[in-house]
């Protein structure tokens, strides 16, 4: 029964918008209208339903039972609350919509008025062209101005048109962008809320005692402070919920050209230093690709410290045109003592994990 009523309103959308147009459009507006109705529909059914297991549970004599439905009614005004926003954002998306084809029906009546002055161009200029042989010369200048003033006009619509054009397809990315962005934040919000809200219900729920393998005499409800406890944690996210700040006019990521790759020559470089008595070489080496895994402060814990030789051991004469000797790299320490408790692969959970070290 639902299927055949929406195939008649979707049909009755496009009959009325066959003399107008923009029928597609037309028929978008009466799906996000009919959405927002659903919504409101799904959350007076579910107000319904909770006023009902209230009125139930009110009636048991199961202290446990009553103390749960009254926390689920008092979730269930938050939720109610949530959701009621949620179809005002609905509302906001579909009024963009609506502006949208306001601004298509403008350009429509352009685009009319466009075409009743070129039409008003062409009768001229075939009156003009009957009357030239047997009309007067008043009669000729006459219809000169009329034509004149025809293609004047037929220019300045033919103008208003591109103008309009323009403005409209700004103007419509901009909405466009706008109530994507705004409907994408707004079903974000609903999510993250209903979350909050459902997982206090669960929590809720759990303080319902376990009869599997006890006397029901011997069961005590000691849960209701918790339970409040649990509600008023929940209200309180959800009205101090602030949803995540959107960047609407980022700017796009620039891609390069990747860095070409690494060889044993840009791996190490020498530097010489000249003094009185000889030339002395020191090695530094750059770090290598395979640590870019590795924390930055192992990083500098690991790399090798920039030595130089001393000259009596590592000093060539400058009359000495042998090559310099080979001198192997010396690895020490940095000045700074490793912390693991400050290594980012070492994280301290304090709080999730009980100060424990992973």
């Amino acid at each position: 029964m639902e299927k055949a009523a929406r195939a008649v309103r979707r049909s009755s959308v496009k009959l009325m918008s066959l003399g107008a147009g923009h029928g597609d459009l037309n028929v978008l507006i009466s799906e996000v209208k009919d959405i927002r109705s659903t919504a409101k529909a799904f959350m007076n059914a579910q107000s319904v339903a909770s006023q009902d297991l209230l009125k139930w549970a009110a009636n048991e004599e199961n202290r446990a039972l009553q103390d749960v439905a009254n926390q689920m009614a008092e979730l269930n005004l938050a939720w109610a609350e949530v959701q009621r926003d949620f179809c005002e954002n609905l509302k906001e998306y579909r009024h963009m919509f609506e502006m949208i084809l306001e601004g298509e029906k403008h350009l429509a009546q352009s685009r009319h008025n466009f075409a009743i002055c070129e039409q008003r161009e062409t009768r001229t200029r075939k009156e003009l062209k009957k009357a030239f042989k047997k009309a007067s010369e008043a009669e000729l200048q006459v219809l000169e101005n009329r034509l004149a003033q025809a293609e004047r006009a037929k220019d300045l619509a033919q103008l208003e048109v591109a103008d309009k054009i323009r403005e409209n397809e700004a103007v419509k990315l901009i909405r466009v962008k706008g109530g994507l962005l705004k409907v994408s934040e707004a079903y974000t919000e609903f999510a993250k809320k209903c979350s909050v809200i459902f997982e206090a219900q669960r929590q809720i729920t759990q303080h319902l005692p376990d009869v599997h393998s006890q006397d029901l005499d011997d069961i005590k409800y000691t849960g209701s402070g918790a339970t409040k406890h649990y509600v008023q944690l929940a209200k309180e996210k959800v009205r101090q919920y602030r949803h995540h700040s959107y960047h609407c006019h980022s700017i796009p990521p620039h891609y390069s050209e990747p860095p070409p790759p690494y060889s044993m020559s840009d791996n190490s470089k020498a530097n010489i230093i000249s003094t009185d008595t000889g030339t002395h070489y020191t090695f530094s080496y750059s770090t290598s690709v395979a640590d870019s895994n590795t924390s930055p402060r192992r990083r500098l814990d690991n790399a090798p410290t920039t030595t130089t030789s001393t000259s009596s051991t590592h000093t060539t004469s400058t009359h000495n045109n042998n090559p310099p000797p080979t001198v192997e790299p010396e690895y020490q320490h940095s000045i700074v003592d490793y912390d693991p408790d400050w290594d980012s692969d070492c994280e301290d959970l304090t709080g999730a994990m009980g100060g424990a070290k992973i």
